[in-house]
Formats: C-alpha cells, structure tokens, sequence
C-alpha cells in the first residue's frame, strides 16, 4: 500500500505542487495581503515620515549649521549635505524684522519646487498635513533665536504625495519615495482604520485602500500563480504524452485540448478567478478585436496555448501510417477539407495581424526604440512570432496530409486552394479585408510551392539550422511586408487629418483651454468688477489678473489683450490700439464660430490665426452696462519645441511632432507659414488640383498635398524612411522568432529533464555543431550588447558636453543683449535691480523676443534668487516649480560669483540641464541672474540613441545572419571532417582492405588523421597476419577434419583386405564369396569417400556463385519428384500461384534444398510414416520464404545453437557441413534461413530469399 501511494505521488507530484501553490496564493491575496497592505504602506509611510521628521529636529537644533545657513557662510559641500535631493525633504529659513511688524523674509531654501504657502501665525513645533500647488506635505516649523539675537523660523517641507494642477506621463500622481504605493491606496482626511501619525503622535491623515477591482495582486502572489501554472501545464504534457504513447497520438491530442478548452473558458466565464483585468495588458482599450480575442493579453495567452497544441500533434505525427482512403471521393473529400482548413487559418492569422496593427493603440514604429519599450510594442512582436511559428508547424500537418492524400497530383492542391480562397473572399463585405486576404492568397500558393520544394524541406519534421533561417526570414519578410502596408495606411490617414487641421485653421485644444478661462469670464463675475474698469489702476489690475490667471494656460503660443468699453462703447484705459466698432466687425463679419460661445475666429494675412471673444456685460435689470473683448493674437516666432516638455503628453503618431514631418500652408498661392527644415517654394505655380488629395515624391520625400479652400494649399512633407523601416522590421521579427526558439527550446528543456539534476546534466551535453553555433551566437549577442552600452553611454556624455556647449554659447549672446538692454534703460540701487515706469512690460517682451529668436525658454532671476521674468510664466504659475532660483546655481553666482554654472536639475519624470549666469552692470556687479533651461534635452537625447539603437539593431540582425552562416560554414566543415573520420571507423573490417583517409591540411583534424592512417595501416599488418595464422589453422584444422574422415573408412578396408588375405592363405573354401563381399565393402568405403571428397570440394566453392536467373519451382518440382512416390511418406508441396523467379546460383540452391529435404527424411526415420510439408509464402513482393516441415523428434535444446557450425553433426556418420553449408549459401544469395522446432513434435527449417519479380 506505501509503495503504491508512494508511485501515485511522483506520478502526480506536478499537479499536487500546482494545487499547492494555487492554495497558498489564494491565501496570501485573499486573507493575508489584502487585509495588510493598507497598514505595510502605513508603517513605510509613517516611517519615511519619521524619519525626515528627526532628521528636521536635528537640523534645528544645530545652531552652528543654521547660523552658518542663514548668514550664507557655507561651502558647497555643506550645501550640497543639505539640499532636497540629499535629505528628502525641503528646508527653509526665515529671518524675522527687528520690529515686529516687520514681513518675516527668506534668506535660505534647498529648493527650487516649492514655497511653503503657510502663515506664521501657526503653531510651532507641530507637524500637519497642508495642500500646495504640486502636492500633499508635512509641514513643521520652528522658531529659534542665534548668538545675535536674530530670530529665525525654519520651516520643513516633507513631500508625502506628488499632485500637479496637470498630469500626464511626465506629472504623475504618486507617494514620494513610494511610487507604487498610489495603485493600492489613497490619501485622505476623514477617518479611516489606517491612521498615519507624526513622531509627535498627532494624526497627520489617513490612508483608505482602494477598491480591490482596481488594485493589482501582490507580485509574489502573481509568482506563484504563474509557478503554479507552469506545473499545471508540464503534468497535463506529461499526461498526454503518456496517453499518446499508450492509446495514440489523437487520444493524448484530445486529452490536452479538452483540458486546454476547459481552463481557457472557465477564465473567459469566471473572470474574478484570475482577475487578469487588473493588469493593463488586459484592458480592451490597447486591443480587443472580438469576444475571444478582447485584450492583447487574451491574444498572447491564445496565441501560446494554440502553439503548445500545434507542437504536440507536429511532434508526435507518423507521417508512415497516413494512406489514402480507399473510395476517390472520401479521398478527395478529406483533400477538399484540410484545405478549406489552411486557407481559413492563412486568413485568420493574416487578419489578427492586420487588427493587431492597425487598431491596436500600441506603436510598431520601429524607427522609434522607445515608443516600443514604453508601449506593448514586443508584446505584439512576440504574438506575431508564436502566430507564425504555429501556422507553420500547422501547415506542415495539413499539407504533409494532403500530399500523401493526393500522390503525384500535386497541382491538384494549387487549383482546390485557390479556388477556395476566392470562395470565401467572395461572402466579405470589408473591402480592405478582401484587398489583404486577395495578397493572401497568393502568398499562400507561393508558400504551398515552397513546402513542396525539398531543397527548402519544409515538409520535413526535423530541420537543420540553414533551413530554420530560410523558413525565419520567410515569415519575417512576410509580416514586415503586412506591417509596412498598415503602418503606411495609418500614417497616410494621419497625415490627412492633419493637413484638415492646418487647413481649418482651428486649434481643438487651444478652444478647450480657451473654454476653461472664459468660463469665468460670465456676467456673474464680470457684472460686480466691471465698476473696477473705470478706474486707471484697478483696470490695470484686474485685467492682469485676468490674464495671468485665465488665460495662462495657452499664453505660450498666443499673445491676449483685453480691451474695456463703456455702454457708450468708448475706451476704459486700453493700452492697445482699437476700437469698439473694428473689433465689434471683426467678430460679426470677419471671423468664424467655433464649438464655444461668443468665441470665434478669424484668418490673417500671412499667419496662422486669430481668437476674439465678446462679452456683452448686464446688469441686474438686463441693462448693458459696458462690453469686453479678448484678441488673442499667435506669437509669430514662437517654436514648438519651447513647449515645456513636462506638459506635452505621448504623441508619438502625431505628424507635428515628429523630425520626419515638414508642412508648408500657402494662401492664394504664397508661403503663410511653415515649419521643419524642408525647401519649400515661398509661392506656388498657377495650377488647379484636379482630386482633394494627391501625393507627389521628390528627393527621398513623399508630400501630400491638401486643397482645403479654393484659396488655401497645405502640403505635408514626410521624410522616405521605408528602406530603413522595411529592414528594422525584419530585424525586430527575425529576432523575435530566435527569441521564441529559444524559449520554446528552454520549456522543452525543463519538460524533458523533469527538473531533476541527473537529467540537467545529461540534457547539457552539446554536441560540438550546437557548442559551436552557441559560442558564435553568444559572443554576437555580448558584442551587440557591449558596443551598444558603450556606444549608448558615449552618446549621452557626447550629448551632455555639446549641449553644454550649445547653452554655454546660447546664454553668452543672451546675457549680451540684456546688459546692453539694461544698460540703456535701467537703473540699479545696491545691487537690486529697480525699474523705470514701464521698463517691466520691455524686459518682459526682450525676454519673449530672445526666446523667440533662439529657440530656448529664458528666466531672469534678481539678486535675492526671485523670478521676475520668464518666457514660459506656466510651469511657475501651475505650482510645477517655485520661483526661487536653483540654490546650487543661486550659491555658485551669488557666494562664489561664478561667470556661469550649469546644474542638473529634474522636475516629475523629466531630467534636464540648466545654465546660469549673471547680468552685470558696468562696474562689473551682478543685478540679475539670466537662466535657460533645456526642458528638451533629455527627449533630444532619447531620440538620439533610438536612431542609435534602430541602426545597432539593424546591424546586430545583419551580423547574427553573418555569424549564423559562418557558423554553420564552421561547423558543417568540422563535422564533415568528423563524420568523414566516423565512417571509415564504422567501414572497417578485418576481412576487406581498409582505405587511408587523404587530409592536406596540416591542422588538429589533421593530427587525428594520420593517428587514423597509422591504425589503418597497423591494422592490416595485424589483419594480415591474423589472417595467414586464421587460413593456417583452416588448414590444419581441415586436414584433421580430412584425415579423421579419410581414416573412418579406411579402417574397414584394411580389415576386410587382410581378412580375405588370411583367408587366401588358409585356402578358405569361401573364397570366392568372400572376396565379392570384401569388394562391395570396398566399394561402399571408396563412394563415401568419394562423398566427403565431394561435400569439401563443395563447402570451398560456397564463396564463388554462379548467379543466373532461374525459377525456383522448376527446380523444387524436379526435386520434390524424387520424394512424392517413396514409400512410408506423406510428402505435399504447396508452391505459391505464381513463377518465382530468382537470381542467385541455381546448383548451390539445388543443392540447399536437397540437403534440408534430407535432412528432414533423415530425421523422421524413426517415425512410422514420415510427414514432409514444402510451403512457399510471398513477403511484400520482395522475398520469397520456403518452409520445409518433418514430424521428427526436433533438436535438442542443447544443440540448437551448434546446430549451423561447421563439423557439428548429431549423426553417427557424416561430415557436420551440410547445415554449415546451406547457411552460407543462404547468405551469399542475401537471404535468411532458420529453423523453429519443438521436442517430440517435429523441426520446421526456413528459407528467405529476394526475389527478382513475381509474376502471373
């Protein structure tokens, strides 16, 4: 019973290990991590918390740092210790007036993304949670006084959730220092069971977990499922293995895709069991083409599922038992099906990949290497991949089927094929289905041509490594042919609308920001401050107001006016030129409506556009009591590259953001407006576009060319890249497909060994043809990965040095044109920088034209390392940074009064440089610190090592082809050499001459060779002399055998001479009679030794037949006559019904079946009758077996195995070479002879001899 329960254990030890795992994951997601994460992230959170908030106790209490932090009596190392990025927390010092009264004012921070928004008033030495513009902090301040009597107030900012006014990739939402923390829980103020407490031990806020459906499981708990599934899956192979070993291929085929099916739908109808939804990879939003197929994650686990089932049909398939049906039409029928079959599947596998190209919202722009690893882009290389592995392993089945259904007819399969593709094509309605599906098709009879082809040996089970590569470069070139036709219809489409937005004029996004600022702008608000316009200052103020705040939110494209008129329509104090009655026609007559009231639009000479709003302002009798105007005019210069990049979100498939891309927008024939680098025309040709879209190719680009009015022209210029594209394609799916073999070879791997270490090390063992391409592989792949981190870390520090150099140049031009500015018009009182009336609104406007024209975002910082001007005012007003100087940068200028200092600096997700110098005055004193920041930079930068990385990939592809060819030069030469080697050491034989080996090359095979050549040579000396000792002994053994059965009969002879000589002598009256019966012994003696003469002479001829062609009956019948007619003797031969012709030496088989024939007489002697029975029976048409039964008493068991030896006889006379004989003569006509016997019942011997033909 322990031994049974021991076996039924490690048969079932894979399946018990994944319902164990399977248990102890549910427990931990249901029962232990569920109820625990909210009180884990508590404790991480209180403790980060904590810690910062010691680490803050401990800076105020050391009175020496902060006296040296407040006076600004530190180094730069001292700073560094203190800064944000060093201690995890921000730190800000205030110095208190000497009266009272007096605004408390900084006089040292450690950063630049926050200002505490918080009053003094508020209790010291206390923590508390308070909101600022980028996020959640724990505040804590403390009020001390130094040496000098100077009162201070150090107040701490430590970050506990990042939330910006926008968010998108580069702003997120997340726990400082906890990123992941924010999937799981959440922050809030009431109440919750998770408290999270200061180290003062008052209740800061609370954390709440949220909703388990949105919430991703524990990793371990994800590890264990997938650990689990593993081991489900190797017992279900292992199953089905055995039971197509036991029952057949198609039980155990059965068996693992029921099972399959059954785990696969249980998942589809009870989805909270895996709850696969938490994961993104599963939301139907990236793809979902169908029921079955909702999410990328559903095609992967399909896609693997089908491809493990495919493998284990192609690998189990007897290709030796696939005949053809017996009736034509069954025959033709089956042929008819698997077809319809493969064309099906061709089409399936042709549309999922179609779909999962162009409404998939991931990027297969291979051009781009980072839009792939930030979107699923592999994840759809590796579908496509297990897709086409598995079609050809499927198509291998059907037409290996096929073939042997349709024999010699092969075109037979090109005609059925190609008419069932059209069949079908013919019941679609989607015209671009039919157009992909009719490329298809032919694809698919030139690919059925292919397998057919032996060379490529497609229809072969088992493939070399030369025809793995054609069949990989096949499907790669295939699919990169279907990728390239979606990618250019979805970029043509883009492009199209595209060039409609130029067209129109109309900017979506900026109206949606339009639509939030001027949702204030409602008479609600306007009716009670509309009395503020009347007055000069109060104008000047709340249409400042109104701008900075509203209309921010686009104001780096456009500029805005407000313009104020009373119910009269005159002015109130505007400070730009225009009246009621221009403005008031513009917006009735000139300009156009958009999605937003009392908003619209209207086209400029030469520009791109412009927005005017009207508001007609009532008071609470519906009286109109004056009216408002918002122009918003483009900034003519501005570039888009000066869009901060933390606000721009992925917009990798859009045309105007791509280096590829170039537009031009022309108006009555004549260049309004363009951007990229490509020549376009300033005008165009007189000419009418005869269609609405048309596309022309010149020099490497292809432009589209848009005819939106009669007046208008937009032409949309991309950069030709198919070329490179085509190959980079081919190169990522070729080596997806490795990647996939090599996967599929490391399951196999693991499913073979069984996870025992006995196994690992006997599955290890590479044959030399493996460790060679191995080696060249491996050291292709370390190459590709060491020069491409090497390469990859030279570009950024290349990078990183030029763009120092290009800010370096770029600020020096700029600091230039704001001292010759300040010189002229500003004035300066110890070392603070004062304005004149109006000077403000010029710096303003010099800071916007120096943006524009270099292309660069500028802030002007003054002396005390506040922002007072600053091209880009949105980071600063969204609460993305402070407007406090870098206080790295702001210590090197201010302390140090560095000429310039470059920081790295990082705001959210982006990394970037940033360059500071000052703007002195003639004296050569600092009034203000000018400041560019390259937001772009770290994008410039990635897109430089894609290009890197798309060309080193190429490369890599190139050279793995390189490497695999010359590998299998390698190895095909080597091994020929080996194998060379192994034949002659299978050929050779004592009894033949052994052939040297002829090797020219003076190498290490060489050296084996003449070791070889050596041996040969030893070995024929040796065989030689073996042979000559072998033929002596022959000898000498054969005349014993000779002289023994010479001597037999000379015996009696000798005694019936001497004994008639005796009687001679005593004149024996018998004389006569005995000299008749001396003479018949004599003669009895002389013919049997005329017999044993005879059988020696016969036993040494075996070695040289005679063939011709004869016919066994005749010869049988002429011997079987012999025996029919004796007495005492039931002979019966019965011949097969036809003449048997064979091609060997007629007297030595004549003389085979005389012995066996007598033999068997011999034996039944003692038998009353004698039973003899000749059967002849046909094996295939290629042999011919004659047996010849006697009812004697059998062979012994004893004797059985002498039975064929030379000299062994059970007779009292005879030579022992009749059977010794006939099995030789078997053998030299390439036949079998042997014998089955049973004790007291009789011995059956038989006889196996090929046939020439058989026939009627």
């Amino acid at each position: 019973m322990k031994q049974l329960l021991k076996n039924w254990l490690i048969k079932n030890i894979y399946l018990l290990a994944a319902i164990s795992l399977f248990g102890v994951a549910f427990i931990l997601n249901k029962y232990v991590i569920g109820t625990t994460t909210a009180r884990y992230y508590v404790n991480l959170i209180e403790k980060r918390i904590r810690e910062k908030e010691r680490d803050f106790q401990e800076l105020t209490a050391d009175t020496a740092l902060l006296s040296a932090l407040a006076n600004q009596r530190y180094d730069e190392a001292g700073l560094t210790r203190v800064l944000d990025k060093k201690k995890g927390y921000d730190i800000f010092i205030y110095e208190h007036a000497q009266d009272s009264a007096g605004t408390p004012h900084l006089v040292f921070w450690n950063t630049q993304n926050i200002l505490p928004d918080v009053s003094f008033s508020w209790g010291l030495d206390t923590s508390r949670l308070i909101k600022l513009t980028n996020g959640q902090y724990v505040y804590s301040s403390r009020k001390i006084t130094l040496r000098d009597n100077r009162q201070f107030t150090i107040q701490g900012l430590i970050p506990v959730v990042w939330k910006y006014f926008v968010e998108n990739e580069n702003l997120k939402k997340e726990f400082a220092g906890i990123s992941k923390a924010v999937e799981r829980v959440d922050l809030v103020l009431s109440p919750t069971p998770y408290p999270v407490k200061s180290i003062r031990g008052n209740t800061l806020f609370y954390l709440q977990r949220i909703n388990e459906h949105l919430q991703q499981h524990n990793i371990w708990s994800i590890l264990l499922v997938i650990a689990g599934f593993f081991l489900l899956f190797l017992y279900l192979q292992q199953t089905a293995d055995q039971i197509s070993r036991k029952y057949g291929l198609w039980y155990g085929a059965s068996f693992l895709v029921g099972i399959l099916l059954v785990l696969r739908l249980s998942s589809y109808f009870f989805p909270d069991m895996l709850d696969l939804r938490q994961f993104e990879l599963f939301d139907p939003y990236i793809y979902g083409s169908s029921l079955v197929l909702s999410s990328l994650g559903d095609l992967l686990i399909n896609s693997l599922l089908f491809c493990w089932m495919v493998i284990f049909v192609n690998r189990r398939l007897n290709t030796s038992t696939i005949k053809a049906l017996g009736a034509p039409w069954k025959n033709w029928g089956a042929v008819t099906g698997i077809l319809a079959l493969l064309v099906l599947s061709t089409f399936t596998f042709a549309d999922i990949l179609q779909t999962l190209v162009s409404d998939a919202k991931m990027s297969f722009n291979v051009t781009n290497f980072f839009s792939l690893v930030e979107q699923y882009s592999f994840v759809g290389f590796a579908v496509m991949a297990t897709l086409g592995l598995s079609y050809f392993l499927l198509s291998q089945i059907f037409l290996t089927v096929v073939g042997k259904l349709v024999g010699e007819k092969n075109y037979v399969v090109y005609i059925i094929t190609a008419f069932l593709g059209l069949l079908m094509l013919s019941f679609q309605r989607n015209n671009a289905m039919v157009e992909l599906n009719l490329y298809t098709l032919l694809w698919l009879l030139l690919f059925i041509w292919l397998m057919r082809q032996k060379i490529f040996a497609g229809l072969n089970y088992r493939l070399n490594v030369s025809e793995v590569l054609f069949w990989l470069f096949v499907f790669s070139f295939s699919m990169a042919a279907v990728i390239l036709f979606e990618n250019g219809k979805i970029e043509f489409e883009q492009r199209k609308r595209f060039a409609e937005k130029l067209a129109s004029q109309a900017d979506p996004s900026n109206e949606r920001l339009l639509s939030i600022a001027l949702a204030y702008l409602d008479n609600n608000f306007l009716e009670p401050n509309f009395r503020r316009f009347y007055n000069q200052q109060e104008n000047a103020k709340l249409k400042d107001s109104i701008s900075n705040t509203g209309f921010i939110g686009y104001a780096n494209k456009y500029d805005t006016w407000l313009f104020t008129f009373d119910k009269e329509t005159n002015p109130l104090f505007n400070t730009e030129p225009g009246s009621f009655d221009t403005l008031n026609t513009i917006f009735r007559n000139q300009s156009k409506g958009t999605n937003i009231p009392d908003l619209r639009y209207f086209e400029r000479s030469y520009d791109k556009f412009s927005y005017i709003f009207k508001k007609e302002v009532l008071d609470s009798n519906d009286v109109t009591i004056g009216y408002l105007f918002v122009l918003s005019d483009p900034k003519r210069y501005k570039s888009e590259a000066l869009v901060p990049e933390l606000f721009k979100s992925t917009r990798e498939r859009t045309p105007e953001y791509s280096p590829v891309y170039a537009y031009a927008i022309y108006d009555s024939l004549q260049l309004i407006s363009h951007y990229n680098d490509y020549a376009f025309p300033t005008s165009l040709k007189k000419q009418s576009l005869k269609d609405e879209y048309s596309i022309v190719k010149k020099d490497g680009y292809e432009e589209l060319w848009y005819r939106g009015t009669p007046d208008k022209v937009v032409v949309v210029a991309r950069k030709n890249n198919s070329f490179i594209e085509a190959i980079t394609l081919f190169a990522y799916l070729f080596s997806t497909f490795l990647f996939l073999l090599a996967f599929y070879r490391i399951v196999a791997f693991l499913m073979r060994t069984r996870l025992q270490k006995t196994s690992f090390r006997q599955y290890w063992e590479l044959s030399i043809r493996s460790q060679i391409h191995s080696t060249i592989i491996l050291i292709s792949l370390l190459l590709f990965v060491v020069i491409g981190v090497a390469n990859v870390f030279f570009i950024i520090n290349r990078y990183h040095r030029n763009n120092q150099d290009r800010l370096t140049r770029a600020i020096q031009i700029m600091v230039n044109e704001v001292e010759k500015k300040l010189a002229d018009h500003a004035t300066f009182n110890e070392g603070i920088m004062l304005y004149e009336p109006g000077f403000s609104d010029e710096v303003e406007q010099l800071m916007r034209d120096i943006s524009d024209i270099h292309g660069m975002d500028v802030n002007l910082y003054d002396t005390s390392g506040d922002l007072k001007v600053t091209s880009n005012p949105d980071i600063y007003y969204r609460g993305v940074l402070s407007e406090k100087m870098n206080p790295l940068a702001y210590f090197r200028l201010h302390n140090l009064r560095q000429v310039q200092t470059v920081t790295d600096e990082k705001v959210g997700k982006v990394d970037y440089l940033s360059i500071y110098a000052p703007v002195r005055d003639d004296d050569g004193n600092a009034v203000a610190y000018l400041n560019v920041p390259s937001y772009s930079a770290e994008v410039e930068l990635t897109q430089e090592i894609s290009y890197f990385l798309v060309t080193i990939i190429n490369l890599n592809a190139f050279i793995f082809l390189v490497a695999g060819a010359i590998a299998l030069f390698i190895t095909n030469r080597i091994t020929s050499s080996f194998t060379l080697i192994t034949q002659k050491l299978r050929d050779i034989n004592l009894g033949k001459m052994n052939q040297e080996i002829n090797w020219h090359r003076n190498d290490e095979i060489g050296v084996l060779v003449t070791e070889y050549n050596k041996m040969v040579r030893k070995l024929d000396e040796s065989a030689e002399s073996l042979a000559k000792s072998e033929r002596e002994g022959a000898w000498r053994q054969m005349a014993r055998q000779v002289a023994h059965e010479i001597k037999n009969p000379l015996t009696p002879m000798k005694l019936s001479i001497q004994y008639l000589q005796k009687a001679i002598d005593d004149n024996s009256p018998n004389v006569k009679e005995m000299t008749g019966s001396v003479a018949r012994t004599l003669i009895e003696q002389i013919d049997h030794l005329s017999k044993i003469a005879s059988d020696f002479s016969q036993f040494a001829n075996i070695g040289n037949p005679r063939n011709e062609v004869f016919d066994l009956h005749e010869m049988l019948y002429s011997l079987t006559s012999l025996y029919e007619a004796t007495e005492n003797m039931d002979f019966k031969w019965d011949p097969v019904p036809h003449r048997v012709l064979l091609f060997a030496d007629k007297t030595q088989l004549n003389r085979l079946f005389t012995n066996l024939m007598q033999n068997a007489i011999e034996a039944s002697e003692d038998r009353p009758q004698h039973i003899i029975r000749i059967n002849e029976e046909l094996n295939g048409g290629e042999y011919i077996t004659v047996s010849i039964t006697d009812n004697g008493s059998g062979i012994p068991e004893v004797t059985q195995s002498k039975i064929f030896t030379p000299n062994f006889t059970t007779k009292s006379s005879g030579t022992g070479l009749g059977l010794a004989m006939s099995k030789s003569i078997v053998e030299q006509a390439k036949g079998e002879i042997w014998f089955v016997t049973k004790e007291g019942v009789g011995t059956t011997f038989y006889v196996k001899i090929p046939l020439l033909r058989a026939m009627n």
